[in-house]
């Protein structure tokens, strides 16, 4: 086992996130927020000595990660919440903050560039 020099953030859908969600597709089986933050998105940002300083990393990053979040669901940016602002991303997402990361592998591990397009 072996530590990572990061800290995972869990970022999980809020009602919000559910309410954008469904107005996509009349015809999306019934989903409710439970499921919805079952299998969320994990970023492994640098390690931060406190919480606040995690948050702080989300807030100038914010856009990317929003886009990355919407274009999960639908890549068709016209179909995305029209206020995609700071205070937009936390009314559509909130995060657990995790600082213990442990790898129980050995090796390196294999990362490959995600959203290329969204950079």
């Amino acid at each position: 086992m072996y530590f990572v020099d990061r800290t995972a953030v869990v970022l999980k859908p809020t009602v919000k996130f559910l309410e954008w969600l469904k107005s996509l597709d009349d015809d999306m089986p019934e989903l409710t927020i439970e499921q919805l933050r079952t299998n969320c998105s994990v970023y492994l940002i640098p390690e931060f000595d406190e919480p606040e300083a995690a948050v702080s990393y989300f807030d100038e990053r914010y856009q990317e990660i929003f886009r990355a979040e919407l274009a999960a669901w639908d890549t068709l940016e016209d179909n995305w919440p029209q206020d995609m602002s700071l205070k937009a991303f936390w009314e559509y997402f909130d995060i657990e903050i995790h600082d213990m990361v442990l790898d129980m592998e050995e090796g390196d591990m294999n990362v490959s560039p995600v959203f290329d397009n969204m950079m």
